[in-house]
């Protein structure tokens, strides 16, 4: 049996390309497919734009025909939360039809899903709705997952009943300043959630500063979970995003190296 590299467990995190227009106030051209492609890495999780975002670029049903360039990835993960928490019942249904029927796609993105409030609307959607989600899920021949995006400011947050029906979490760390914390951020990730399978979440940009991330923060960023995911704490990680990797930021081009230089490592 073959052994797994290190390659096999990294992911680009996409949007619709320039979709961050309003962000970055910068012309992207890059899709989704093109961004795994250019990172080089083999798994890819697609999101859908917000209502604020799609003005600068979305992904417009029928969503099938987006899937036939991504055929040639190991793992596609379809968001039916989107960005900024968008939420359409027609596209939701539409994607859980297509992750039935495409052989590729190992699970559906609940992306800016937690609200960070504590009471109230919690989530973009209830626990029965998401309940009512997964049983759709878990009626296909195939395993498929569900994915959450979990933000270090979130984790106070009471959300117990919805971790019952989460597969993976992703951590994202909003704040280049935070990442001195990363560490025992995903301790305490480890601790919340035992069960879970996790997945580091990186950004190469300071999206509030429009600049990039300094390579010593993006380099500590991967060197924790390159060894976290040696050890088997996390499964994965994600690298944000194609909407800003033709941009010229260099910790883009120090991560597109670096993945060069660890990629082939076994597992």
């Amino acid at each position: 049996m073959q052994k797994e590299t290190v390659l096999d467990h990294l992911w680009i995190f996409t949007c619709a390309a320039n979709s961050d227009y309003l962000h970055i106030g910068r012309r992207s051209v890059m899709s989704p497919v093109e961004g795994a492609f250019y990172l080089g890495v083999p798994n890819i999780i697609v999101v859908q734009s917000s209502a604020t975002e799609a003005t600068y670029g979305r992904l417009d049903p029928p969503f099938a025909q987006y899937t036939v360039a991504m055929l040639p990835l190991k793992r596609v993960v379809w968001s039916i939360v989107g960005s900024g928490g968008f939420y359409s019942e027609a596209e939701a249904r539409e994607v859980i039809d297509i992750a039935h029927q495409t052989p590729n796609l190992a699970g559906i993105m609940l992306d800016d899903f937690f609200t960070g409030q504590e009471n109230g609307e919690r989530a973009q959607l209830t626990v029965s709705k998401l309940a009512d989600i997964r049983r759709q899920l878990l009626s296909s021949a195939r395993k498929l997952d569900i994915f959450v995006t979990l933000y270090t400011s979130h984790l106070e947050l009471p959300l117990e009943d919805y971790w019952n029906l989460i597969d993976v979490v992703t951590l994202w760390t909003g704040s280049p300043l935070e990442l001195v914390n990363l560490e025992a951020n995903l301790d305490r990730v480890g601790n919340l959630l035992p069960s879970k399978r996790k997945m580091l979440g990186c950004y190469m940009v300071d999206y509030h500063e429009k600049r990039s991330i300094p390579i010593s923060l993006m380099q500590h960023q991967c060197e924790i979970g390159l060894r976290w995911l040696r050890q088997g704490r996390i499964d994965g990680i994600i690298f944000l995003g194609n909407t800003i990797m033709d941009l010229g930021f260099e910790a883009v081009e120090w991560t597109r190296g670096w993945i060069q230089e660890v990629g082939s490592e076994e597992i």
